[in-house]
């Protein structure tokens, strides 16, 4: 069985080669910049064209992963998302395109590093407080709190209060900061 750092190098590795950009959002971003949870998804928004589908299928088939090209192109098609299931592990990838502000913005702003010498890129963690704060189920607010508490000092305020007036969520972002400041206990 093979954990989530070696699919990590693996996967990331070939977009780097291929040169189809990414960005790691979500939960493994969550675990990076907030407090650590479990996973069992690399969630992805890939700089992808549908013509590039068959590509990445065909490398993640020949590495024992569940894809199709088909399926791939659907979702790009589609503007949804592909889950590829890893046949080594119980890890699945969730592959999207860029597909609307959001998506253009946290891929822009992605922080890229070396991580086992291969370079991988991941949301910035005011781009992921913003999206977890419009998605808004429970574990979404807790995700933005843990980053919003660990990231404090580090992030840019200002960036981060322009997109959640952006994206409507404003008061969400403010009950963030009225934890900080001690005025409203935190859900942790």
């Amino acid at each position: 069985m093979r954990g989530i750092d070696e699919i990590l190098s693996l996967v990331c590795g070939f977009l780097g080669r291929a040169r189809i950009g990414h960005v790691m959002v979500d939960s493994l971003a969550v675990n990076f910049h907030g407090l650590p949870r479990t996973t069992m998804d690399i969630d992805l928004i890939l700089q992808i064209k549908e013509e590039d589908a068959p590509k990445l299928a065909e490398f993640l088939s020949r590495n024992d992963f569940f894809a199709s090209a088909e399926g791939l192109r659907r979702a790009l098609k589609e503007r949804s998302h592909c889950t590829v299931q890893d046949k080594r592990s119980m890890f699945r990838l969730d592959i999207k395109g860029i597909y609307n502000e959001m998506d253009k913005r946290t891929f822009e702003r992605g922080i890229s590093f070396k991580y086992r010498g291969t370079e991988i890129c991941i949301a910035s963690p005011e781009d992921i407080i913003a999206n977890k704060l419009v998605f808004g189920s429970e574990q979404d607010l807790k995700d933005a709190e843990g980053i919003f508490i660990r990231q404090l000092g580090k992030l840019d305020l200002e960036y981060l209060g322009e997109i959640c007036r952006e994206m409507g969520v404003e008061d969400e972002l403010a009950g963030l900061k009225r934890i900080e400041r001690g005025e409203i206990e935190s859900s942790k």
